[in-house]
């Protein structure tokens, strides 16, 4: 069968890390802060030697404002601020123009001449001097009669209906003895009574003020057990948990994923006739990542399902990595050191599809590439990434799905910098690392 044959010839492990997949809009307080945003930063506009007319909200920046920036600032976006009026955006275009020349903003970190992908909010180089330069001569709007054409704004997928929804049983509130993040698993029973495939499905994030990401990971009915004693043995709603939803090596490895969110990232509908296959006696898992920098608030987040009941094709979000590395061999970073990369590879002997592709690494990564080589000789990127931010993760869907044959070898590269005096290697906490590829996989 297809889905034996991937798993066993590559050795795919179903890793615990908690792929922060993610995410298209965020808060803008570090921006904020950088930008010194009083009226004395901004620029007079045009100087002397400059003869180019400072550009106009109307005429040229509107239109990159509607492509990349409304899906997550409009007033019912998850991004922050949130602007309802032109006069909204103007009071902020000095912090917009930080975030913009710096490249924090939008969020994008894949390269562009790695692949195309649907959904591709990234700025051009002279998109990014036309907002700059705007901001810097004061924000003029321009004629709003004479306004330039806007283009549709990148419509997210969302779900054409919802057989299933279910929730953490309690509500949470969120709290942290360091730092300002709270790592929690809350455990939910599968509700259904039959084998049904999962082909759809969107994250509900219960309280955006301080969910930071969800993950939701779908545990096999032979581990459920040891997770229900996870659950038991803490008082409080859910347990304590990094980068995944706890268990021991032998658990891990019967544990999948069922999706993932973060701010930006939408629902997520399954090619045509593939699912995820879920047994009965499942149970799912979310693990969630909340960020208390702004206070802590209740949450009770859910998970919306559509389900169907006749076999679907093999469908999986597949963690791609070196089963060495997992057990702790073969992926040392040294103290003190820059740039070190460490790379693994295998050869298909199965054919399926790669629909998407994302990266994750923890606080130390740099940079990172997910390609496959064709036993011809060419090759299709689905991922590079040279400037990797941990805050920044999220799947990038490849415009067109890359078909995988029999000798293709798939290849994944990451690098970090180490500046610490530890020797670092593979681990669940946030001075560990990790080394991984994801992709969306049917056959």
């Amino acid at each position: 069968m297809v889905e034996n044959d991937l798993v066993g010839e590559v050795m795919w492990v179903r890793i615990w890390a908690a792929v922060v997949v993610l995410a298209g809009c965020g808060s803008v307080d570090d921006e904020r802060a950088a930008a010194k945003s009083d009226d004395s930063q901004s620029s007079e506009g045009l100087d002397s030697a400059d003869t180019e007319p400072i550009p106009t909200w109307h005429q040229d920046v509107a239109p990159i404002f509607s492509r990349s920036c409304d899906g997550c600032h409009a007033p019912d976006g998850v991004g922050s601020p949130t602007w309802s009026s032109v006069e909204d955006v103007v009071e902020w275009a000095p912090v917009i123009r930080a975030a913009v020349e710096a490249r924090t903003m939008p969020p994008w970190k894949a390269k562009g001449d790695c692949s195309d992908y649907t959904g591709d909010v990234s700025l051009t180089d002279d998109e990014i001097d036309r907002i700059v330069r705007w901001a810097e001569g004061d924000a003029p709007l321009g004629d709003a009669t004479a306004a330039a054409a806007l283009p549709d704004a990148w419509q997210p997928v969302s779900l054409e209906r919802v057989d299933r929804t279910m929730r953490m049983v309690d509500l949470y509130t969120p709290e942290s003895d360091a730092g300002p993040d709270d790592y929690r698993c809350f455990l939910m029973e599968w509700p259904e009574e039959e084998t049904v495939w999962v082909t759809g499905y969107e994250l509900l994030p219960g309280n955006t003020q301080v969910v930071h990401h969800i993950i939701p990971f779908l545990i096999e009915p032979s581990s459920a057990d040891a997770y229900r004693a996870l659950d038991a043995a803490d008082a409080d709603p859910g347990y304590r948990c990094y980068g995944g939803p706890g268990g021991n090596v032998d658990t891990l490895l019967e544990t999948r994923w069922l999706g993932a969110w973060a701010p930006g990232v939408p629902a997520s509908v399954l090619p045509e006739g593939t699912g995820i296959k879920v047994e009965p006696g499942s149970l799912v898992v979310f693990q969630v990542h909340y960020n208390l920098i702004n206070g802590s608030a209740p949450d009770q987040s859910g998970l919306a399902l559509t389900i169907e009941t006749e076999p679907q094709a093999f469908a999986e979000i597949q963690p791609l990595t070196d089963v060495r590395w997992v057990l702790g061999v073969g992926m040392d970073i040294p103290p003190e050191s820059t740039s070190v990369s460490h790379s693994w590879s295998t050869t298909i002997s199965s054919g399926f599809t790669m629909h998407n592709g994302s990266l994750h690494m923890h606080q130390l990564g740099r940079a990172g590439r997910l390609w496959v080589e064709h036993a011809d000789g060419t090759e299709d990127c689905l991922l590079e990434v040279d400037d990797y931010d941990f805050d920044w993760q999220r799947p990038y869907e490849l415009k067109e799905p890359v078909r995988v044959m029999p000798g293709d070898t798939i290849h994944l590269s990451c690098t970090w910098d180490n500046p610490t005096g530890d020797t670092v290697g593979w681990g669940d906490g946030t001075g560990d690392e990790m080394c991984l590829g994801v992709s969306l996989i049917t056959g």
